[in-house]
């Protein structure tokens, strides 16, 4: 079978070199600074999400701190889903040849290429296709019991990896009895009364967090949301770049059997995008947003004609070089020759961050806070010191909340460190007087601010009091066993 696609696995291996590369040559981002934050600050949960690629990221730096190396898990990945989708096909009784060419195609598309980033939407992808894939062993074959612990498993670790993972477990259960009547009852019952125990887990981390990811999820993050026409079109925009337009044309060409694996899919997909459709109507949607879904969504080519998925793999290889070309390009691009582009100081914090840390050193023992919290996650993880943030009220990247107590800097002197100038304002009303500074790195200037005497009770009323009403603001209907930030600051 593999020799009858020897071409097909060269093309996939010189992808799989770029993937590396590109791996490699991209600098960290400032997402993963922030789950590497989370891996060295080990807890039962975080702010935003819930805990798992933070949990992985940890264990993974038992063998190394390097974050090319907790990249690795994104390429187990996406071999993982490609698995999944040939196993899939493979047990509804899709023809093995044909099966084979859909998985390859998955590892041709941009998709693929683009899965690089160690984020929680990668272990969301990982965790989900293994618990769908056991699921469906344990409804389709005779080691029901074992499958369906093995699928409990993954399943409540999706859970635990991000919410999305609720609606890929609906439609399981909406097929599961649809498909298989009471058959699926014994299984069902397994993995629910598993799967509860994740989110019992979860359930008490929020209990005793203020409602952390319920507040985030549900509140923080909806707030600002309002009608736009522009989202839903960039919401089709993004299937359509999944799919790819000659895979739309091919699917339009194919004629589908409403088999078991038909309706399963149908049953995901439809579930997902209208649930998405809806989101976009108010809200931006990522394509990070789809990666749950895109073993489903690459099942579908799995009916077309065995020479419609040649042609996809072809065309999707193409497709990929091109995304190669622009970001290997973009990448080795020297930085000296963008800095007049308006972001060339974050440019240079993100390319050369040990220079920076350099600089900082300065500040000796002092602790030092920032604006942001990608910027104080990127140099908490390569300078190897407290970075925090401070006077900044959005409502993304609130885990310093937790570990700041900011009374325990009252009447202290402070650093601040910014990539833009520090508004004088802020400083005027937090500081009893302060120092402004400056220095340059490779031709972008950072400036900082030595604030001495700072005056928690004037921050708490500017910045404290807004969290509290925007983000901690938990609803009488929900019982609150501890809130660190209501605990430290209103009692």
């Amino acid at each position: 079978m593999t020799n009858y696609y020897k071409k097909e696995l060269q093309i996939l291996f010189a992808i799989f070199i770029f993937k590396i590369a590109i791996s490699v040559l991209l600098p960290l981002t400032g997402d993963e600074a922030y789950f590497i934050k989370w891996a060295d600050n080990l807890s039962m949960g975080y702010y935003d999400h819930p805990p798992m690629v933070g949990w992985i990221i940890h264990l993974m730096s038992y063998i190394s701190g390097s974050h090319i190396f907790f990249r690795l898990f994104t390429v187990v990945t996406t071999f993982t889903a490609a698995f999944v989708i040939y196993k899939i096909a493979l047990l509804y009784r899709v023809e093995k040849s044909k099966a084979l060419l859909t998985s390859l195609i998955f590892l041709a598309s941009p998709v693929d290429l683009l899965l690089i980033l160690m984020t929680n939407d990668v272990a969301l992808l990982f965790f989900s296709s293994l618990g769908t894939l056991f699921l469906l062993y344990s409804l389709e074959k005779k080691e029901w019991l074992r499958y369906s612990l093995l699928a409990s498993l993954f399943l409540g670790s999706a859970f635990l990896s991000k919410y999305f993972a609720v609606f890929l477990m609906l439609s399981l259960l909406i097929f599961s009895f649809y498909m298989y009547k009471s058959k699926a009852l014994k299984n069902v019952l397994i993995v629910t009364a598993v799967v509860s125990l994740f989110i019992a887990q979860n359930l008490y981390f929020n209990y005793n967090s203020c409602w952390n990811n319920i507040l985030f999820n549900f509140f923080a993050r909806t707030e600002d949301s309002s009608y736009n026409i522009g989202t839903p079109l960039g919401y089709f925009g993004l299937i359509l770049y999944i799919l790819t337009p000659w895979g739309v044309y091919f699917l339009f060409k194919t004629k589908f059997e409403k088999t078991r694996l038909f309706k399963l899919l149908i049953l995901i997909l439809s579930v997902a995008f209208f649930i998405f459709f809806v989101v976009s109507l108010k809200n931006k949607i990522g394509l990070h947003w789809f990666l749950i879904f895109t073993p489903y969504i690459f099942l579908l080519f799995s009916f077309m004609d065995e020479k419609y998925l040649t042609k996809l793999f072809k065309y999707n290889a193409i497709f990929t070089f091109l995304h190669v070309i622009i970001l290997v390009t973009l990448l080795l691009i020297p930085t000296s020759l963008l800095k007049d582009n308006k972001k060339y100081s974050d440019i240079v914090m993100y390319t050369q961050p040990e220079a920076l840390c350099a600089e900082l050193e300065r500040f000796d023992d002092e602790r030092i806070f920032t604006l942001g919290y990608s910027t104080a996650a990127l140099l908490s993880h390569y300078c190897k010191r407290d970075v925090t943030v401070l006077f900044n009220n959005s409502k993304y990247g609130r885990f310093d909340d937790k570990l700041l107590d900011v009374r325990t800097i009252s009447d202290k002197d402070i650093t601040i460190f910014n990539k833009s100038p520090i508004n004088e304002e802020l400083l005027n009303v937090v500081c009893n007087s302060y120092v402004l500074g400056s220095f340059e790195t490779d031709g972008a200037t950072f400036y900082t601010a030595k604030c001495n005497g700072f005056e928690y009770d004037e921050y708490k009323k500017r910045y404290l009091d807004v969290q509290n009403k925007k983000f901690y603001n938990i609803p009488s209907w929900l019982p609150v066993g501890e809130c660190y930030f209501r605990e430290r600051y209103y009692r």
